[in-house]
């Protein structure tokens, strides 16, 4: 999906309690519970096959590096690509030419394959680091994945997919190297197939975002509520509130010079016109981004960096209290 679509939807969430694990419970004591791990594959049950003629790819980070979990996807018609996090065992082609038995595990293969492929790649700012960019190299390979052998799989049959790993070979002094090893089950037979599943891999950073807007600009997690319901109520009445301020984000961003009428309703437009004293400016996305955000405090200064969050947020709600206001207004007579 671009990443600018009007059609940005949410449609699953499921919220849950992380819980350590009970000390000293046994393998089968352990198969009777719910486990975490079972998150995802719960997830997309809930959300239910693929629709016959359309392509659904579930893109994701190392917790969802699950063997039962890629089993459900074949089963529900779900393509997928996953950064790996288990070494796991696998078969590969050519079998009799490997003389490494350690090249039969899923990274140690990653990591022995040749560079097939370079390109220059924005690296985004992250915990204090700004924004850089590096030299990456690319490789892959079709690989047969063996089932755990802890009893976890829905069946007792290996899946066939694609293995690539993105790496930088020579990063900046001081910084970590970058380090990408995915699974996915669409096959990969080009080098520009293998850039557009790494492609796939980096829309995952979406759903982070989308995170930061539940987290820091809507305050999700400091609302006052007692229960469980009343939280999970108070989810489904941000995440359209999210899922908007992060469309808006997206595409001032992506696509700046996009009008803003394809972003937001034109009440809501005529709203930030008049609370700007612009009442007849014509509004890109990038326009009505930078002015919300300025109502909820942003300065929007030249060195400034683009607008955060809770800024966003402030601003939008400025703007949604006016807009009832509006409303109101418009159901009483003169």
């Amino acid at each position: 999906m671009p990443k600018t679509s009007s059609r940005f939807r949410c449609i699953g969430q499921q919220p849950f309690v992380r819980e350590p694990a009970p000390q000293g419970e046994t393998k089968a004591e352990r198969a009777k519970r719910w486990r975490e791990s079972l998150i995802w594959e719960e997830s997309i049950e809930q959300i239910g096959p693929v629709p016959a003629g359309t392509q659904w790819i579930y893109v994701g980070d190392r917790g969802s590096d699950i063997f039962r979990f890629w089993q459900t996807c074949q089963d529900l018609g779900y393509d997928h690509v996953t950064r790996v996090a288990q070494n796991r065992n696998v078969l590969i082609e050519e079998e009799e030419e490997q003389e490494d038995p350690t090249a039969h595990h899923l990274k140690t293969l990653a990591r022995s394959l040749p560079a097939q492929g370079v390109m220059v790649m924005t690296v985004a700012a992250e915990r204090g680091r700004p924004e850089r960019e590096a030299l990456v190299h690319i490789s892959w390979s079709q690989v047969e994945i063996l089932p755990p052998t802890d009893g976890t799989a829905l069946r007792n049959e290996s899946i066939k997919a694609s293995l690539l790993r993105v790496w930088e070979p020579e990063p900046p002094e001081g910084i970590e190297p970058l380090e990408w090893i995915l699974v996915t089950s669409v096959a990969v037979s080009t080098v520009e197939d293998a850039w557009q599943r790494v492609t796939w891999y980096l829309w995952r950073w979406l759903i982070e975002d989308f995170h930061k807007v539940l987290k820091t600009g809507c305050l999700l997690e400091d609302r006052c509520l007692q229960t469980v319901e009343a939280m999970c109520n108070l989810l489904g009445i941000l995440t359209p509130t999210a899922m908007r301020l992060l469309w808006l984000r997206q595409t001032a961003q992506i696509a700046p010079e996009t009008p803003a009428c394809e972003v937001v309703s034109q009440d809501v437009i005529q709203v930030v016109l008049h609370l700007d004293k612009r009442p007849k400016a014509t509004l890109t996305a990038r326009d009505l981004w930078r002015t919300i955000a300025r109502f909820g405090g942003y300065l929007d200064r030249k060195s400034d960096p683009p607008p955060g969050w809770q800024t966003l947020w402030k601003g939008w709600i400025r703007v949604q209290t006016v807009l009832e206001g509006v409303h109101l207004a418009r159901q009483f007579s003169p």
